[in-house]
């Protein structure tokens, strides 16, 4: 079934086409459960949704029983525009398939405005105090005309200056209800937004002026909706008012396929990282071209020395010091995150601590079909997934188990000490400074270990999160590992513990 705007009636033979060509059309803005795609066809810019093929019941619901969301988007925008509610301008939807829906499409012009809500994740608001008000007007006149937007979520809201004036769109509108909308409603509306409590104090108090409703009353419904829908979604997003940056360190070395695997977990994370250091232990320029393909998407900065063998320890000094963050994670190339890594470091770090996560093995068979669509659709977290492409099973999948529950269970009696784990773990700058970070005589074989054992000794105690933050580990050799620098790697850390020593002098900063 094919449906065309009367005013877009030339698109018609490009929108009856879209199975065999939305692969191959412009460029991808957004590609997990479902797809988004811009391109320019017959002189117009457009905007294409292709929308995830349905499971077998859903198949049976939305041909039978319910509007297909294709169909449900189009018809809820035209809607929208008939009372002047900003959205991207509909063009029309294809539902594929005979009695049963296969996949359909939804087409709109695409949108002038660039922006989202997302901007408002880490919670800093300053100089974009009009963007709120601004835009609690624009929620005030949708609430005004009795539309619901059901998914009023930070991607769907875009926004943007045209003409020295804030612009607003809602997008992604499928679930949209339309009939009158209360004070409590309209309040909790806001609910799934990202931002920190002065963001959503700013947002009541012009929201309660744009609707006449008591300012007090706006805060309180909003902050109980904002309570209500995360409550039970921290490996999506999580809720605090808490403000400090967060980085993360990768270590590196001449392995840009694993690396790259890697990058696309920090794409697709729920809270952004504010910096992504590459600690390059003396990759060649295969390394450097990779992250120069990559520093548009993330926050990347490329940190090198010259190839003189295992110095991990050096290169990850060098990360440090030029860190900016406060706090910092520490990870490698080969270990990929979930999508709730960088948040759920985020929202376990405290003071006088540090976390210890967790990882799960896999085959060289499995690690090399891994696909960017596998990363972002979160496939490589189900055990069933790895198992079916190549991975034994074996118990140390249970890390993969999200059930909030069972992995606080998990935690708490494992015999595993919270111990710093160079792979997975992370903790604030200034610890790891007044430790003079990591102790560079050391190559390969518990230079994590020691580093930790110095945290602990300055009062730094682990927290175990080994259930809770799991990292694929893809498969690798270890050349560098040999009997004799595990020795002495083995008598330093001995050292340390034995002297209680909380810094070393061969760190950051390296005696004279």
């Amino acid at each position: 079934m094919i449906v065309i705007s009367y005013k877009y009636e030339k698109l018609r033979g490009f929108v009856e086409k879209l199975p065999q060509s939305f692969d191959d059309f412009g460029e991808v803005i957004y590609k997990a459960r479902n797809e988004v795609r811009t391109g320019e066809a017959v002189g117009i810019r457009l905007c294409i949704k292709r929308f995830r093929k349905p499971n077998a019941f859903n198949r049976i619901i939305y041909s039978f029983f319910r509007k297909p969301k294709a169909q449900r988007a189009y018809e809820n925008g035209l809607r929208l525009q008939n009372l002047g509610i900003g959205t991207p301008e509909v063009v029309g939807y294809l539902i594929c398939g005979n009695k049963m829906i296969a996949e359909s499409y939804l087409v709109t012009v695409e949108s002038r405005l660039k922006r989202n809500f997302y901007e408002f994740r880490n919670g800093n608001i300053a100089g974009k105090e009009d963007i709120i008000n601004e835009f609690a007007k624009f929620s005030a006149k949708i609430h005004k005309a009795g539309v619901l937007h059901k998914d009023y979520s930070p991607g769907n809201i875009l926004f943007d200056s045209i003409d020295g004036h804030w612009e607003f769109e809602i997008v992604d509108i499928n679930r949209m209800k339309f009939s009158p909308v209360g004070m409590r409603d309209g309040c909790r509306n806001f609910g799934r937004l990202w931002g920190k409590r002065d963001f959503f104090e700013l947002l009541g108090k012009a929201y309660a002026m744009a609707t006449d409703y008591d300012e007090t009353d706006c805060r309180r419904e909003i902050m109980k909706g904002r309570e209500i829908f995360w409550r039970h979604r921290t490996t999506e997003h999580f809720v605090t008012d808490e403000s400090f940056s967060i980085g993360v360190v990768i270590s590196t070395y001449n392995n840009p396929e694993w690396l790259e695997k890697t990058l696309w977990g920090y794409i697709v994370q729920t809270h952004k990282a504010d910096e992504i250091i590459i600690a390059d232990d003396g990759s060649d320029n295969r390394t450097r071209e990779l992250i120069a393909r990559y520093c548009d998407l993330l926050p990347i900065r490329h940190v090198w020395h010259e190839d003189e063998g295992f110095r991990k320890t050096t290169i990850l000094n060098k990360a440090v010091a030029e860190a900016e963050s406060d706090y910092l994670i520490f990870t490698d190339q080969d270990l990929i995150p979930r999508s709730d890594f960088v948040s759920q470091h985020y929202r376990h770090a405290r003071k006088g601590r540090f976390v210890s996560g967790g990882a799960v093995k896999i085959s060289r068979v499995t690690s090399e079909q891994i696909t960017r669509e596998d990363v972002a659709e979160g496939r490589i977290f189900n055990i069933e997934w790895l198992v079916g492409h190549g991975t034994k099973r074996n118990g140390k999948m249970r890390k993969l188990w999200c059930n909030r529950l069972v992995c606080s269970v998990m935690n708490h009696i494992t015999t595993a000490k919270a111990s710093w784990n160079g792979g997975n773990s992370s903790t604030w700058r200034e610890y790891i400074i007044n430790a003079n970070g990591f102790d560079t005589r050391m190559r390969y074989g518990a230079e994590d270990r020691e580093f930790g054992q110095r945290l602990e000794n300055n009062g730094i105690r682990g927290i175990q999160l080994r259930y809770n933050i799991p990292l694929i580990h893809l498969w690798h050799e270890r050349p560098y590992v040999n009997d004799e620098d595990w020795r002495r790697n083995r008598a330093i850390w001995k050292e340390t513990q034995k002297l209680r020593k909380t810094k070393t002098e061969y760190g950051i900063w390296k005696k004279k």
